[in-house]
């Protein structure tokens, strides 16, 4: 359940890191990279390769968390991947389980390991964009040696083997970039060790269903540390200043010819094609206050300029007869054209017309059911400023 737990939090917290990244600018890599580290190791079990009896996996001790430490050196290709070589070494203690063969002891095994990984920024490899991240998801898988002696619980030198065994370690991990060249590594690593007697014992044999040399132990090496990248951060290089080019004399010019001044340009009025809008009540002609102040501005603009005139259209919207929404539209354009010349207007000045509800802006024709904030939009006079 150790090792369990201890690989669910390292892959959780590989994930939660995978796509939370600084989006910077493409770097190069550092190519090289040493580190050292240390953390917690336990024996991991024991499992058959045999064929009737194929990855079935068995564990007959308690097995101590012990300290473990390491070193590597890592040669960065791309930002993808690199390699590494690294030595791990611990010792690895555990005591009998219940129900274990009663002739099992507690045992003390030392590990040296050496490996060489192949190390895959997993980041970058799912991710079009390839560059030095703050923060990222790595994982590894090798092939190495180790070196295994049984201290306490020593089996027979008949069957202690060669004490160096090959070895397929497998990791994941998480690495922080502190500075330009500090990183700190978190990780575990799996180690499949070619061998049967890391925890002391030689399991198997006659009545057990499976050879002793159908076995093969692991065990899991969980650790922190910290490395240093060499080299220099990249300089970017200067800008490229050309240097001036030498400007040609200008050659003398004629003096020109004095022109006649240029007639004045007529200058157009800002408010010439501004359209000024009033809106009545239903079956009404009067002006609201709303209709007040927008004829108020409409006159001022008449006043400070007094070469523009208007064109005047007043309309209804579609409900009653069309006979009696003509003469309403007149009293409507008659309403406004009355207060603009109370402003000092000349009715000389506007062309007022009037439509009824010939010309609606929206839908609402006869028969065709609307709400009375459309109806509104209709029962309107629109004034258009003009030369």
């Amino acid at each position: 359940m150790k090792k369990l737990s201890l690989i669910a939090v390292f892959l959780f917290a590989s994930f939660a890191f995978i796509f939370a990244q600084d989006k910077s600018e493409k770097l190069p890599y550092k190519q090289w990279e040493i580190g050292v580290n240390a953390g917690v190791a336990n024996f991991a079990g024991s499992t058959n390769i045999s064929k009737d009896h194929f990855m079935e996996h068995f564990n007959n001790f308690n097995n101590d968390m012990n300290l473990g430490y390491g070193v590597f050196v890592k040669k960065n290709f791309t930002h993808v991947f690199a390699l590494e070589g690294a030595y791990n070494g611990t010792s690895l203690t555990g005591t009998p389980a219940d129900g274990a063969p009663t002739n099992m002891r507690p045992y003390k095994t030392g590990i040296n390991e050496f490996d060489l990984n192949t190390v895959w920024n997993m980041n970058n490899l799912l991710s079009k964009n390839k560059f030095d991240r703050k923060i990222y998801w790595y994982a590894k898988l090798g092939a190495g040696l180790t070196h295994v002696k049984n201290i306490d619980y020593s089996l027979p030198a008949s069957v202690q083997g060669p004490w160096r065994y090959w070895t397929i370690p497998v990791g994941t991990g998480v690495a922080f970039r502190l500075s330009d060249n500090v990183r700190l590594n978190v990780g575990t690593q799996w180690s499949w060790v070619n061998t049967n007697n890391m925890d002391g014992d030689m399991q198997g044999g006659v009545g057990t269903g499976y050879l002793i040399a159908q076995i093969r132990e692991q065990y899991l090496y969980t650790h922190a540390g910290l490395s240093i990248a060499l080299g220099k951060k990249p300089e970017k290089p200067a800008p490229v200043v050309e240097a001036p080019k030498p400007q040609p004399k200008p050659e003398p010019k004629p003096e020109p010819k004095p022109t006649p001044p240029a007639p004045p340009k007529h200058v157009t009025p800002a408010c010439v094609g501004q359209i000024f809008k009033v809106y009545f009540a239903y079956d009404k002609w009067d002006l609201n206050a709303a209709s007040v102040a927008e004829l108020d501005r409409l006159a001022k603009d008449m006043q400070e300029n007094p070469s523009v005139n208007l064109e005047m259209k007043s309309h209804t919207d579609s409900r009653g007869p069309a006979s009696y929404n003509m003469k309403l539209s007149e009293k409507r354009g008659k309403s406004v054209l009355d207060y603009l010349t109370g402003k000092g207007i000349s009715s000389s000045r506007i062309n007022a017309q009037a439509f009824g509800e010939t010309q609606l802006v929206n839908k609402c024709k006869d028969g065709v059911k609307c709400t009375e904030d459309e109806h509104k939009l209709n029962r309107r006079t629109e004034t258009l400023v003009i030369e």
